[in-house]
């Protein structure tokens, strides 16, 4: 249960806290009075998205703090102690805060917390009988436990058919688009497969080439290096002769040791410089042939290279990737094959879940349209006949964006009469009763601990208003239920009142909210039964609601 709400410069309320209490309290004021703003603050702590536009006029920040007191079931399924803060603020640059216990929270985690401490009805709420496209959300939320996670199943299969079903289109489009290119594509993979193109083979025909353009240059020089290294005034033989005179001497200071080792490494070193350029030259031999060939090829490839834009090692996979395109063409039905047998391997998996979800569904209707009657019945609607219809599916079912189902609310509200549309035959307040039967199923199924209405009686007068007022009390018994009305008739059947008003402090104006004692409540509801004053009939009366 909600036991006190802190809300501090939000809209037209200043700084307000207010305690509540188990049972039935009803929240009653002038229409503008700020009724409604109280309400907003507590969505907010239900986890609702914040408007910085509600932080009041010349402040920089808005701040709710409610305390919940949580049942032993709550306490579980939340793993939260008895005893609960949550906070909330909301600055205008944007910034916000929320926490549980004075520890930072998301605001996912702060709705999975409201959602099992308890529900808010708005007055928009009851518009939403209108829309049949909610329908299935008022049905899945009976049950959500059970039904979400075959939804969000759904979902994930649903997105595989239709990533399948994309890959198809563009498989069939691409045949399409590229059957005119059979001939181009063949051509091209017949050019560049009688070239026999190899990875880096430019560069190494280039290398190759350019070392017979410059056969007499390379020649003379390899012919140059070694007779200098074979020329007297540059013996090998006098370099290790060298190291052997101070090799004997090594041993009396390591400075001649050194010496002597770096003469003898560098001795083997030129021995082998030598050797190698020896090797080079006795090999070195100019092919005019290969030297012809080699610019041949040189050419060919440098065509090549300009004619595709490509450099050789990108023609290589250029050429790969149009002979898969190529394959892609000429085996068109074969693609074309395996991509339907996907998308209808998906669609079958996706129906399948959207079947057993729909089984689920049917399944709670039923449980549904029972628990509405009972509740209708003691809403001055006993004679009302209330069906869930599901439309019939077609061969081949398309898959929606929560399954297969569509289903349309049927009701009969006067005895002998058909079942027709809800939303057609119903009138404000046969609706505002729905709304109030389906908000209270869910407040009992859910076991939750608070339910907040914000004028769900309205469009309700008369002897109806009375069992209206009543339901709410027998409801309050185990739900704590705040209600926001014009109903004398709830008001009276309140355990307490509260009246909200708007006062001028400081040239502005602000809400206020007081806790009425018995004196007070009597001529609250006295104004709600008169016109511009209170009578003395209407105080009468308003003494005699109390009394019930």
């Amino acid at each position: 249960m909600l036991e006190t709400l802190k809300v501090k410069d939000f809209a037209l309320i200043d700084d307000i806290e207010v305690e509540f209490y188990n049972g039935l309290t009803a929240l009653t004021g002038e229409t503008g009075s700020g009724k409604s703003i109280l309400l907003e603050s507590l969505s907010l702590i239900f986890g609702k998205r914040a408007d910085q536009d509600l932080i009041r006029y010349q402040k920089d920040k808005a701040m709710i703090k409610a305390k919940f007191r949580l049942t032993k079931y709550q306490q579980e399924k939340l793993s939260l102690p008895e005893l609960i803060e949550i906070f909330r603020e909301v600055d205008s640059k944007g910034k916000h805060q929320i926490k549980l216990n004075n520890e930072p929270i998301t605001l996912a985690k702060l709705k999975e917390i409201s959602k099992v401490i308890g529900l808010i009805h708005a007055q928009t709420d009851t518009f939403n009988i209108m829309d049949k496209g909610l329908y299935l959300d008022f049905l899945d939320q009976m049950d959500y436990a059970t039904i979400d996670p075959l939804v969000n199943d759904y979902i994930f299969l649903k997105e595989s058919y239709t990533n399948a079903l994309k890959e198809y289109k563009g498989i069939k489009l691409k045949k399409e688009e590229s059957v005119e290119r059979i001939d181009f594509l063949t051509y091209q993979v017949k050019e560049l497969e009688q070239l026999s193109l190899k990875v880096n083979e430019k560069e190494e025909v280039d290398e190759a080439l350019s070392k017979l353009s410059n056969f007499d240059k390379i020649k003379q020089a390899l012919q140059t290096s070694y007779e200098k290294l074979e020329n007297d005034r540059f013996s090998l033989d006098a370099i290790y002769d060298s190291y052997q005179a101070l090799h004997k001497v090594a041993s009396f200071d390591k400075k001649y040791e050194d010496l002597s080792e770096s003469l003898l490494s560098q001795y083997y070193v030129l021995d082998e410089v030598k050797n190698e350029i020896y090797k080079q030259l006795d090999s070195l031999d100019f092919d005019e042939n290969e030297f012809n060939e080699l610019q041949e090829r040189s050419y060919e490839l440098a065509k090549i290279e300009t004619k595709y834009q490509k450099s050789i090692n990108e023609l290589i996979v250029y050429l790969e990737e149009i002979k898969d395109e190529l394959s892609l063409i000429t085996d068109y039905d074969n693609y074309v094959k395996k991509a339907l047998e996907k998308v209808e391997t998906n669609y079958n998996k996706a129906l399948n879940k959207a079947i057993e979800l729909s089984k689920k569904r049917k399944l709670l209707a039923t449980i549904l349209e029972k628990n509405i009657l009972l509740e209708l019945k003691d809403l001055d609607l006993e004679k009302s006949v209330f069906k869930i219809e599901f439309e019939p599916l077609e061969e081949k079912p398309e898959l929606l964006e929560n399954g297969i189902d569509k289903i349309e609310f049927m009701i009969s509200l006067n005895e002998g009469e058909p079942v027709k549309i809800l939303s057609k035959v119903a009138s404000g307040g046969e609706k505002a009763r729905f709304m109030f039967a389906l908000k209270s199923i869910y407040a009992k199924t859910h076991q939750l601990s608070l339910l907040v209405l914000d004028e769900i009686d309205i469009g309700i007068s008369g002897k109806t208003a009375s069992k209206v007022a009543s339901k709410m009390k027998e409801l309050s018994k185990d739900i704590q239920t705040l209600v926001i009305t014009h109903l004398p008739q709830v008001a009276a059947k309140a355990d307490y009142h509260y009246l909200i008003a708007k006062e001028k402090v400081i040239d502005r104006m602000v809400s206020k909210i007081n806790k009425l004692d018995s004196e007070q409540r009597v001529h609250a509801i006295a104004l709600m039964l008169s016109d511009d004053r209170v009578t003395k009939e209407a105080i009468a009366l308003a003494k005699s609601l109390l009394e019930k």
